[in-house]
């Protein structure tokens, strides 16, 4: 978009979102994005702002770091089966309060699955597959094998009454 190239630290987060990386919060442009009057809601330097535009402003500023946040936790849901809590904060530069609390959060949003063991201080990402869907996975997979085996030996056959004639 045309528009988007006037404005390179919204189209450098854009792009960063698009990635499958963790996003280290503040971003390196962080002051710049927030310098845009979305952001800062002060069109004139010299009238200080009300206190709704301040509100608001530290309203888009919350709602953008939860934003990094959820795109992280995804990412590392991508990545990880299974991780340690406080390595996962550590990894996202979070508290183990507030991680849980973003966690928490998507997982009731339905945006993600994880389970959480305190005692033992990990996140599962993935679902625990019962054996009964192991083993029809393993089955489907052996099926579809022995199809290509069959058709193979068929076109071997076939190769071989082709030449032989």
């Amino acid at each position: 978009d045309t528009n988007l190239d006037k404005i390179p630290e919204c189209r450098e987060t854009i792009q960063s979102f698009l990635k499958k990386e963790i996003i280290h919060y503040p971003l390196p442009h962080q002051t710049a994005l927030e310098s845009l009057p979305t952001f800062n809601m002060e069109d004139d330097n010299t009238i200080p702002p009300s206190p709704f535009e301040s509100s608001l402003a530290s309203h888009w500023h919350t709602a953008f770091h939860t934003r990094i946040i959820q795109h992280n936790l995804r990412i590392s849901s991508v990545y990880y089966r299974r991780i340690h809590l406080s390595r996962l904060a550590q990894l996202l530069s979070l508290s183990r309060d507030d991680l849980e609390k973003h966690i928490s959060q998507m997982v009731s949003a339905g945006s993600l699955y994880a389970k959480i063991d305190r005692p033992k201080d990990i996140v599962r990402f993935k679902k625990e597959r019962k054996e009964e869907e192991i083993l029809s996975d393993w089955a489907a997979d052996i099926k579809s094998l022995l199809n290509l085996v069959e058709k193979t030996t068929y076109l071997i056959h076939k190769e071989n009454m082709v030449q032989g004639h």
